[in-house]
């Protein structure tokens, strides 16, 4: 009481002078037409402070002030006015598809908390008190559920994560639905948010719809599923390699089919590169091809190169077979194996490879037919034609030279033995 109190300002204002506190320590100063910087200085006995202070007329000196209170999923606004808390004053709440909208009554503290919004929006507090209005708008980032997908080809899966406001959600529960996906079905996620299903075995779009506390959100992905692949190549050594890959990776025990008349059709298993190694065919040949994997199929068909040319006497394809049979030591007779290479081979025990000249098939003279050769007067026993040493047939003459290829083998086979 009867403090001393010195008002000044720079501007016209009508409160400057000088003031005697009253009995409740304070002084009243006129309502400033405008906000005014101003320095207040007071003096009691010996002691003096000087204060800068803002002077605030007063339909501004309520005001609402929020924050976020995202421990407690809440958004507070405190009332105020010149700088202390207004209690009983009237807060409107608004936002955009805001459960929490409507109006609250400030506490002792001047506050009002209402819930987080659960998705990104701007709140706007009006606060009334007094015939005095403030008001202010805050954005609010929601507690947002969302689910994010991503393809784990190194173990073959597709993992879903659920989050809310960053943070990972436990036991979110997921629906997965793809078209003729076997993993369609509803999860639960773990500690880490996540749920793990098998890649598809097609290409499709899975849909990953999450749910937690009331909040539902989905996202949908691409999946190339894994695919197999499997190529041919012959080199300029004529060897042949067929390589299997899933996903551009060697594919290691893959299951290999080759088919076709080649020497080396079969099955295969790949090697530790994803390869089967072969030889060339003797003759250029077309073939399959197919692998298997883990469920997984591919199939193509080439053309493999042959060292010996279609039109080159079948004697050289012959001879190209024994060197063949003895560059990779195969086992058993050697005679033998040729015999039926030969007969496999032979050009001439195919119908449709048959000359126009060879006649009728196994010797047989065409019905009706007496005056074919053979059936004349002077053949013998009806079967006419040149005597057994004549020698003039081109086709005895080359099965003449496989006989020699089959003795010459049956006579290294001999030595050897």
């Amino acid at each position: 009481e009867n403090a001393t109190v010195v008002v000044e300002s720079s501007g016209n204002y009508a409160g400057n002078g000088t003031y005697a506190t009253g009995t409740n320590g304070t002084v009243d100063l006129p309502n400033p037409q405008e906000r005014v910087n101003a320095t207040v200085t007071v003096t009691e006995g010996n002691n003096t402070t000087a204060s800068s202070v803002v002077l605030v007329p007063l339909d501004e000196s309520l005001d609402v002030s929020v924050e976020v209170d995202d421990a407690n999923d809440t958004v507070v606004a405190t009332v105020t006015q010149y700088s202390d808390a207004v209690e009983g004053a009237s807060v409107m709440v608004n936002g955009t598809d805001y459960a929490g909208n409507g109006t609250y009554e400030t506490d002792a503290d001047g506050t009002v908390e209402v819930a987080e919004p659960t998705t990104t929006t701007n709140l706007t507090f009006v606060a009334m008190d007094g015939g005095l209005t403030a008001e202010a708008t805050v954005a609010v980032e929601g507690d947002d559920l969302s689910v994010s997908a991503e393809v784990d080809d190194a173990n073959d899966t597709v993992i879903a994560t659920v989050t809310q406001a960053g943070d990972p959600v436990e036991n979110a529960s997921v629906q997965v639905n793809g078209t003729d996906y076997a993993g369609n079905g509803t999860y639960e996620t773990d500690a880490n948010g996540t749920v793990a299903v098998a890649e598809p075995t097609t290409t499709t779009n899975l849909t990953f719809v999450a749910t937690a506390d009331g909040l539902t959100v989905e996202t949908t992905v691409e999946v190339e599923a894994d695919d197999l692949n499997i190529a041919v190549s012959q080199d300029e050594n004529e060897s042949v390699t067929i390589t299997v890959t899933e996903d551009g990776d060697p594919v290691e025990n893959a299951s290999v089919a080759v088919d076709g008349n080649y020497t080396d059709a079969g099955e295969y298993e790949t090697d530790a590169d994803g390869t089967v190694d072969l030889i060339s065919p003797l003759q250029t040949v077309t073939v399959d091809v197919a692998a298997e994997h883990d469920g997984l199929t591919a199939e193509t068909t080439v053309t493999l190169q042959g060292e010996v040319a279609a039109e080159d006497p079948f004697g050289r394809l012959v001879s190209s077979f024994v060197e063949r049979l003895k560059d990779t030591g195969s086992d058993g007779p050697l005679g033998q194996a040729v015999s039926d290479f030969v007969t496999e081979n032979n050009p001439g025990n195919a119908d449709d490879k048959r000359p126009d000249h060879a006649g009728p098939q196994n010797g047989d003279d065409a019905d009706g037919d007496e005056d074919a050769p053979g059936n004349s007067g002077n053949a013998k026993n009806g079967n006419g034609g040149p005597p057994e040493h004549a020698n003039n047939d081109k086709a005895s003459d080359e099965e003449d030279e496989e006989t020699d290829e089959t003795e010459q083998a049956d006579d290294e086979e001999s030595e050897t033995a």
